[in-house]
């Protein structure tokens, strides 16, 4: 419970410094999703003038993820290695995989 309090402050602290420091290429987003089996999903966006990221809150846990090259879509991964973690995004649509792309949430769609 004290780590997902840390995790919170850590975050709040970013995004606040965001808010403060962001010129005009830099954008927050809060996008809910809403999955198969009505799971709902909630991602923060981070997109900065050199980089883009998303948090996301998987097993109590806030992840951060750091976007991955790939040719469509913007797919990120988990930034602590200790997680396998992986969010494909495209237009309105998400999926949540761990490991070897074994789904976590799939068939999300932003709500």
């Amino acid at each position: 419970m004290k780590f997902l309090f840390r995790c919170v402050f850590f975050v709040v602290g970013i995004l606040s410094s965001s808010f403060v420091m962001a010129d005009n290429a830099d954008e927050i987003t809060k996008i809910s999703y809403v999955c198969e089996n009505n799971k709902v999903m909630e991602v923060i966006y981070v997109n900065t003038a050199k980089d883009s990221y998303a948090i996301i809150n998987q097993m109590d846990e806030m992840i951060p993820m750091k976007i991955m090259k790939m040719a469509s879509g913007a797919n990120y991964e988990a930034i602590n290695k200790n997680y396998t973690y992986k969010l494909y995004t495209k237009g309105d649509n998400a999926d949540l995989v761990e490991g070897k792309d074994k789904p976590v949430l799939s068939g999300c769609k932003a709500g």
